[in-house]
């Protein structure tokens, strides 16, 4: 027969088994949602209506390996969003006229 000292064992090692499961299930690290966020990227960079505008229109990153790699970097893929080619510099002024030749009107 069960005595009274057993039984009370028993509900000592029940309640620290379910005290030890409650604070065990309160005290986990809440599991990750999603995976870090890139650093950002500046889309002002994107070339308009090319695959990474495209991409972002439809709140989407761009699934290119070339635009992937950039973007983890903080960068835009120059392959696919080439930067703006710079103004040709302006044309030279004509020469001076030399101080011999006479002034032409």
């Amino acid at each position: 027969m069960v005595t009274m000292n057993q039984l009370f064992r028993l509900l000592v090692l029940v309640t620290v088994c379910s005290s030890l499961a409650i604070a065990a299930s309160t005290t986990a690290a809440p599991a990750k949602k999603d995976a870090p966020a890139a650093p950002a990227v500046d889309t002002s960079k994107y070339k308009t209506g090319g695959c990474c505008d495209k991409a972002e229109k439809a709140g989407k990153p761009c699934a290119h390996p070339c635009c992937v790699k950039a973007a983890k970097e903080a960068k835009v893929c120059e392959k696919c969003n080439p930067a703006a080619k710079e103004a040709p510099a302006p044309a030279k002024e004509a020469p001076a006229p030399a101080k011999d030749a006479p002034a032409t009107k």
